[in-house]
């Protein structure tokens, strides 16, 4: 295997470990998002940066491949504008943050229009690396954060200017300011949409149930925006997840569902866990639980689902209640 095979592998391991971490993450907080992707830097196109020079002629890049922080990129793909801002605190909680640009703000506080995102530039620290980046330590990578909206808007435009042949027309130019123009329109009616589904959700009634009625991902999702009318949706599939969470701990109908989060104030366990953004609702119940039940929440939850880092991060958390309880 030749140096560039050895490096490319090498980068795509860690560029796999470094997103396995990130939805660890986001599944962690509760953060609803469409899809974590990531590419490598080709061989050909490292060299070609490396190669460049200023107008002095001195090396742009004069600290090898290791210094470069675009060898690894990473997209957050999310379905709302408003998640963006929470992300980028969770994941520059989880590694080293070198730089953040919000690009969107700056252009339109300058009066611009098109795609711009959150773009971070971080590192695996050497202090409490994720576990499944030990072996990365001082790797750096760029995390683009984005809307489904603008993600394809970007794609498809650097398709036509960097790939076609027609970039530069007018007519081009001006149909993409357009259609920048309506994709901020469109994501600014999605974050509506949330925030109106939200209070209707927190609003609502709850149909009487039977006792018996076992408890599904739909329900819970209703039970749990009545009891944390002010946190933002989960991933849909983390509904399920705490649906085997809840019957872990013997809490499988919606009734007892209803009863058992109405009697819990959620503002004690924002207190203790000290969060720096509002987290999902999954992550506010799991926090919750595990407070309530301690140990025994662990022992009945650490193999549900498939992280299997969810001891660890359970017994760490629980500490972390602990020492404030002790402390209060």
């Amino acid at each position: 295997m030749d140096t560039d095979q050895f490096q490319e592998e090498a980068l795509n391991n860690a560029a796999q470990a470094i997103r396995n971490t990130i939805l660890g993450r986001l599944h962690d907080d509760g953060l609803n998002h469409h899809d974590v992707q990531f590419r490598v830097k080709a061989p050909g196109s490292a060299a070609e940066k490396m190669a460049r020079r200023d107008e002095n002629g001195q090396l742009k890049y004069p600290g090898g491949l290791e210094r470069l922080d675009d060898l690894i990129g990473m997209r957050v793909i999310l379905y709302v504008e408003s998640d963006i801002e929470a992300v980028a605190i969770a994941l520059s909680s989880q590694f080293a943050c070198l730089d953040d640009e919000d690009k969107t703000a700056m252009m339109r506080k300058n009066g611009g229009i098109g795609y711009a995102g959150r773009h971070l530039t971080l590192q695996v620290p050497a202090a409490n690396p994720p576990s499944g980046c030990r072996d990365y330590i001082g790797r750096r990578f760029e995390v683009q954060i984005r809307t489904v909206l603008q993600h394809a808007w970007a794609e498809f435009e650097h398709d036509i200017r960097f790939k076609g042949s027609s970039g530069d027309n007018a007519e081009i130019s001006r149909a993409f300011t357009m259609a920048s123009t309506l994709i901020e329109l469109a994501d600014q009616q999605f974050v509506n949409i949330s925030d109106i589904l939200k209070r209707i959700q927190s609003e609502g009634t709850p149909e009487a149930a039977p006792v018996s009625k076992k408890l599904d991902a739909g329900a819970l999702q209703g039970v749990l925006t009545r009891a944390f009318p002010d946190s933002r949706s989960s991933k849909v599939n983390q509904y399920d997840w705490m649906v085997n969470v809840l019957a872990a701990n013997g809490i499988d109908t919606v009734n007892a569902a209803e009863d058992w989060f109405n009697a819990i104030d959620p503002r004690e366990v924002s207190k203790v866990m000290g969060y720096r953004f509002s987290p999902g609702q999954v992550r506010i119940a799991d926090d919750l639980l595990l407070k309530f039940f301690g140990e025994s929440y662990v022992d009945a939850t650490k193999e549900v689902g498939s992280d299997t880092n969810r001891e660890t991060k359970l017994r760490s958390r629980l500490r972390r209640i602990r020492t404030e309880r002790d402390h209060a």
